[in-house]
């Protein structure tokens, strides 16, 4: 083994180490499907202890029944999809997937079909060897489980960075892309899905896309708005937002607007997810429970047990009414 090959293998035993050592995680959510999420009125903790936990979660989803949850657990520069399943027991406990836990593996996007689920990775092409830049991959559905992971391809992956796969319901992918010509460092760009593979990029223009960057888009199954983060925007409100961009009736994009402070905070919200019926919205965000100083004198055990719960400022998964995305009447379900 290559000295890269065994410090990756390394990182990665390290996040499933991780992962295993809370292993013994919080309650478990309701018995019920969507983990029984009922929309609150303020931004809540998915599920606390049992998925947002001290490691570092992000880009959560659920399938389309609600009975299947897919999100990140990410340390430094690796990550693994770990999943939960509702069973007559109820919830599973949180065990990485079985084609993850080798490379870095982010991002799962389940298809509204339910057939395939979508995700980023550094993994080679040839499945051995060391690691590359981020394609987009898929397995299929087979049975209660995976297939194989399958690298999309050319010309959705490139020789550069690829992430955040978001697909239609009729199996377009919108995709975080760093194609030569870009408006910014990275775009969110549209590929069609055709008999055979994906048509040629498309630049969604600049009612989403600026000099800024764009990245981690969700688009509505039937393409009524995307959703996406952004950094540096003299509107933004922290270190990385969320926007929201509604198809006008010509096709286009409409200009994006920033979601409020009921969304986005001093630091980073991004990976932006819309449940099936359109009552919630899942994110990530490495906002802080705690702000700049204690409330009270902190001994180093309290310190120690802060670190290992949610909200210690690594990424955790929220959710809110999606109710806060105020979408025109056009676009509301």
């Amino acid at each position: 083994m290559r000295s890269t090959d065994r410090t990756h293998l390394l990182s990665l035993v390290a996040v499933c180490t991780m992962l295993c050592s809370h292993a013994a995680p919080g309650q478990a959510p309701s018995s019920a499907p969507f983990f029984g999420l009922i929309a609150p009125d303020t931004v809540q903790l998915v599920a606390p202890g049992f998925i947002s936990t001290g490691l570092g979660e992000r880009d959560g989803c659920f399938t389309a029944d609600g009975k299947e949850f897919y999100y990140s657990v990410w340390t430094g520069p690796y990550g693994a999809i770990v999943a939960t399943k509702l069973g007559p027991s109820g919830w599973s406990t949180p065990e990485v997937v079985p084609f993850s836990g080798r490379y870095s593996d982010v991002e799962a996007f389940v298809a509204p079909n339910g057939k395939r689920l979508y995700f980023a990775s550094n993994r080679p092409i040839t499945g051995d060897g060391p690691p590359k830049d981020y394609d987009i991959w898929y397995v299929e559905r087979r049975g209660n489980g995976w297939g194989d992971p399958v690298n999309v391809g050319s010309p959705v992956n490139t020789a550069k960075n690829e992430f955040y796969a978001s697909a239609t319901r009729r199996g377009d992918l919108y995709v975080t892309a760093e194609i030569d010509g870009t408006l910014g460092g990275e775009d969110i760009f549209k590929f069609e899905r055709l008999e055979k593979g994906f048509g040629a990029a498309v630049n969604l223009g600049p009612g989403v896309n600026s000099t800024k960057g764009e990245f981690n888009a969700f688009v509505d199954p039937d393409e009524r708005f995307i959703l996406f983060s952004s950094f540096g925007r003299a509107d933004q409100i922290g270190g990385g937002d969320i926007y929201i961009s509604e198809r006008l009736a010509d096709g286009s994009w409409g200009a994006a607007r920033i979601l409020g402070p009921e969304i986005n905070s001093k630091s980073l919200d991004y990976c932006p997810w819309v449940s099936p019926d359109g009552s919630f919205l899942l994110f990530s965000s490495r906002r802080p429970a705690q702000g700049s100083y204690w409330s009270s004198t902190k001994t180093l055990d309290d310190i120690r047990r802060t670190r290992n719960e949610a909200g210690n400022g690594q990424e955790d998964i929220y959710f809110v009414p999606a109710t806060a995305l105020r979408l025109s009447d056009v676009n509301r379900r």
